[in-house]
């Protein structure tokens, strides 16, 4: 039975929403505590020093969810800026330096399909999530965005995907140049 989108936002609230791993409130595992207690590791290392917390454009019409997704990024050590519409997720993209892009597929007038069709065209090497609580998604959808979370599963299968799409981002070869040596091109 799919998820109604209106019940869904409703049940969003500071204090109601516990994303937690299914483990019993206050126990936490031992690798779940040191996440807590080291977010520098979400940050641009150079040179052994942290800087800048890696930024995620937070894209969701549930305005109630959006302070609880910031709140949870943020404690992990991400910079989250957050828009309640597609175009004002891409007027953020466009004005702020982004790592990533966590984006709803259920929005009006655009949806996260558009979002990260528009996101891929401008900026292709701009990683975005598709975070959504329906379970009716085209399939074309899985061919334009880098990974899929459900908005029912763990903080963990979040947190994993973003730091995949970060990961992949930050390590992708640069092309190998073509060097010429006389009348041989070595590649």
């Amino acid at each position: 039975m799919p998820r109604v989108k209106g019940q869904q936002c409703a049940l969003l609230s500071k204090r109601s929403f516990s994303w937690g791993s299914g483990r019993q409130p206050g126990k936490r595992s031992r690798r779940e505590a040191n996440r807590r207690q080291t977010p520098e590791r979400n940050k641009v290392r150079l040179s052994g020093r942290a800087t800048e917390p890696k930024t995620l454009v937070w894209i969701d019409d549930c305005e109630p969810g959006l302070p609880v997704y910031q709140a949870l990024a943020e404690s992990l050590g991400f910079r989250v800026l957050t828009a309640s519409s597609g175009k004002t997720g891409l007027e953020l993209v466009a004005s702020h330096r982004v790592d990533a892009v966590v984006v709803d597929y259920e929005m009006p007038v655009m949806n996260g399909e558009a979002v990260a069709k528009l996101i891929k065209s401008n900026w292709p090497d701009l990683p975005v999530i598709l975070f959504s609580g329906s379970s009716l998604l085209p399939g074309r959808v899985k061919h334009v965005v880098d990974a899929v979370c459900d908005k029912a599963g763990s903080r963990d299968a979040l947190l994993s995907a973003i730091q995949r799409v970060l990961a992949t981002k930050d390590h992708q070869r640069p092309p190998i140049p073509v060097v010429t040596s006389g009348q041989q091109q070595l590649a």
